[in-house]
């Protein structure tokens, strides 16, 4: 009946971490670009001169950086910013099948209470129950599931990175 409401508030919860490492980033790339000088793309001194300078190691430390893909060196992975966007997209998108297959059966209808195991204080600790166990479970398993794949998918960006680097 309501199983599908705790992958779907994990998702958010998720959502939401996402948004904050994504305002981290911008912040970042804010504090860069005034460092370098930039402005609208591009790079000012002086206010008329430009000029460009490759940016040393000792100015920007790596521990700050967030990128998509990661590149320093041999190590090539994927951002907590990306792989808590793969979650999101895992937990939403099976969310969405499951309350189409419970509004297929009838478990959740188009007017008030909306789920159709809170009519009653009987049916509604029913309804808490399968949330607590099924509910639960299913957001267990995908999550373990996101992190079995993203540990592959890290393995084998390493791996294709390893090659690229060894072809160079």
């Amino acid at each position: 009946m309501a199983c599908v409401a705790v992958p779907i508030v994990e998702g958010i919860l998720v959502k939401t971490a996402e948004w904050i490492l994504v305002q981290k980033e911008r912040k970042e790339e804010a504090r860069i670009k005034a460092i370098k000088g930039e402005v609208d793309g591009k790079i000012l001194m002086n206010g008329e001169k430009s000029y460009s300078f490759e940016l040393k190691n000792e100015n920007f430390p790596d521990e700050g950086k967030d990128s998509s893909l990661k590149h320093s060196g041999r190590e090539v992975g994927l951002s907590l910013r990306k792989k808590l966007h793969l979650l999101s997209n895992f937990l939403f998108s099976g969310s969405i099948l499951l309350v189409f297959e419970h509004f297929w059966h009838g478990e959740i209808v188009p007017f008030f209470p909306f789920l159709t195991g809170a009519r009653s204080p009987e049916d509604t600790y029913t309804m808490l129950q399968e949330m607590s166990t099924v509910g639960v479970s299913m957001a267990l398993l995908i999550t373990v599931i996101w992190a079995i794949y993203c540990f592959v998918l890290e393995r084998n960006l390493k791996m294709e990175g390893e090659r690229n680097a060894s072809i160079a």
